[in-house]
């Protein structure tokens, strides 16, 4: 069992991701992708940077890549390589898993966006690099 990082095909990424996430696109997206036996099975996307702020997008579909390691890249990243203040995320209120997970890596919910998924709302969360534990 060999993991991979892929950090140089953000098109295979966002391609694999988007059915994951109800067919979303991201222009203008920087990807990370996690492999194992030559088979995506999570993936971070970044998109909507702005001088503060960057906009982050999550798929699992095997936790075996969610380690301690590889969270610390997506927060470095964001922080370190984008020099933003903080990280987005935007989140349906029935998808209790994401909602946990968030919370667990220190974002806080920040407000909603009615209907955003029509009929559904948007949780916005977000986490400044001064919470963060993992960098």
């Amino acid at each position: 069992m060999t993991l991979k990082v892929i950090i140089d095909d953000t098109n295979r990424v966002t391609s694999w991701a988007s059915p994951h996430l109800e067919g979303m696109q991201w222009p203008d997206a920087f990807a990370f992708g996690y492999e194992l036996n030559e088979e995506l099975v999570g993936a971070v996307i970044f998109t909507e940077q702005t001088e503060n702020d960057i906009h982050v997008s999550v798929v699992c579909t095997n936790p075996v890549w969610w380690h301690r390691r590889y969270i610390k890249v997506l927060f470095n990243y964001a922080f370190k390589h984008c020099g933003c203040v903080r990280i987005s995320a935007l989140v349906r209120p029935s998808n209790t898993k994401s909602r946990k997970l968030l919370e667990g890596l220190g974002f806080r919910q920040e407000g909603i966006l009615r209907q955003f998924h029509k009929p559904e709302d948007g949780i916005i969360y977000g986490i400044l690099q001064s919470e963060c534990k993992w960098i």
